[in-house]
């Protein structure tokens, strides 16, 4: 009789269950080791092999249960441990295979990683699509906008500076204004009235000079609105075509382009003396001249705040004088009167002056001829005067002032300047 037979069967049972847990032991080494050549293998089928593998331990450990509670109570500690190395063993193995890069086919699966050209695109591309979109479109308009913008600027940028330009070279460019001073007195009318002097004034603004051409009224010169007669005197145009008729006399007689004009009677000469606010004027001659409200005395070289009928006297005088001289006398006056308006003082004065003389004088003159003229004057420009010079001649027993050709040759050079004001 071996050992086995002085055993109980309690005890043969029990090493029975050990021999058999060895052998189960050693089998479960084996399925492992070939389990885990297949997976490096076949990594697809782990899966099946050890469904296989725990249907029959489940079934094999089935069996085996139920002759006695302290065998029982042996398998289920036998189940324990094989449980709890199988659970070990499964998640080294798992991490094995998570290191090596495998996927398992059981459980929760890992999150595969992007690969690298997928990595490059962010993942907003696909989630939101639309406002990607939005971003895209914002970002392209853009830049194309903002030279779009950039390119109207510099555009209107560039036309606004042709235009201040051309303003600029127009409001400097020079100007002749013919001042004609009516014969006509107070309350008479300007129709058949004569003219009792003239002014041709060229301002240059370029140059800061004032060119002023007198003509003697009776100076003798050919007369557009009397074609059948070869010449007569200059006053006598207003009196046959009114101021339209005298331009073209002028003009005629200069060789100079007149761009603008006023008349002036005796009473808007007043007013318009009145109305700046009187004027500082400095007597060039000593006289004595009757005014509409009183006699005034006048000594060369004293200095005169004149109103309106004081400024008339001293600018029609020519008793004592010449007409020559008394035409310089007109000039200062309107002199003045320019001074006077250009002044800080005389500024708020100039839309009153400018309503006047284009209402009650026929003042005709646009704005940039305006600011060409102001700028003149406010520049103190060096005046020159200039007078048509000539002889008293009678032609069919009336008497005529005969001008001479070097005259007015002279005058016609000094008007013809260049376009920055310097004579030809």
């Amino acid at each position: 009789m071996n050992d086995d037979q002085h055993l109980s069967r309690v005890e043969r049972r029990r090493r029975e269950l050990e021999r058999e847990r060895l052998t189960e032991q050693a089998r479960l080494d084996e399925q492992t080791r070939l389990e885990e050549d297949a997976r490096h293998e076949t990594p697809q089928h782990q899966g099946p092999v050890e469904d296989r593998f725990t249907n029959d331990s489940n079934r094999s450990t089935d069996t085996e249960q139920g002759e006695h509670p302290f065998l029982n109570r042996q398998a289920d500690d036998a189940r324990t441990a094989h449980a709890s190395n199988k659970k070990a063993e499964s998640k080294r193995k798992t991490s094995k295979l998570r290191n090596r890069g495998f996927s398992l086919p059981f459980g929760k699966k890992r999150k595969a990683k992007p690969r690298r050209d997928e990595r490059r695109e962010p993942v907003r591309d696909t989630r939101e699509p639309k406002r990607k979109d939005e971003r895209r479109d914002a970002a392209t308009a853009a830049p194309k906008e903002k030279p779009h913008r950039r390119r109207w600027k510099g555009k209107v940028l560039a036309i606004l500076l042709l235009l201040a330009l051309v303003a600029g070279y127009m409001a400097t460019s020079p100007v002749t204004f013919l001042v004609m001073g009516s014969d006509a007195r107070v309350g008479e009318s300007l129709s058949g009235s004569r003219t009792d002097s003239l002014q041709l004034m060229e301002f240059v603004p370029r140059s800061r000079t004032v060119q002023n051409v007198s003509i003697p009224r009776d100076t003798y010169t050919a007369i557009p609105c009397e074609p059948e007669r070869e010449g007569d005197k200059i006053t006598h145009a207003f009196a046959y075509g009114g101021a339209d008729c005298t331009v073209g006399a002028v003009e005629g007689l200069t060789e100079a382009s007149v761009d603008g004009q006023v008349v002036i009677t005796f009473e808007t000469f007043m007013e318009l003396i009145d109305l700046v606010g009187g004027v500082n004027v400095t007597a060039t001659h000593s006289f004595s001249e009757k005014g509409f409200n009183q006699t005034y005395e006048y000594t060369e070289g004293v200095s005169y705040a004149m109103d309106g009928d004081m400024a008339l006297a001293y600018a029609r005088h020519r008793k004592t004088d010449t007409d020559g001289a008394r035409s310089n006398r007109q000039t200062e006056v309107m002199s003045a009167v320019a001074d006077k308006l250009a002044s800080p003082t005389g500024w708020t004065k100039i839309p009153a002056t400018y309503r006047f003389m284009k209402d009650e004088m026929g003042l005709e003159m646009n704005p940039l001829q305006m600011a060409s003229i102001g700028m003149t004057m406010a520049l103190q420009p060096q005046v020159d005067k200039l007078q048509i010079e000539g002889e008293d001649a009678y032609i069919d027993n009336v008497y005529y002032y005969q001008p001479t050709e070097a005259s007015v040759q002279a005058v016609r050079d000094a008007l013809d300047l260049t376009m920055w004001g310097t004579v030809r």
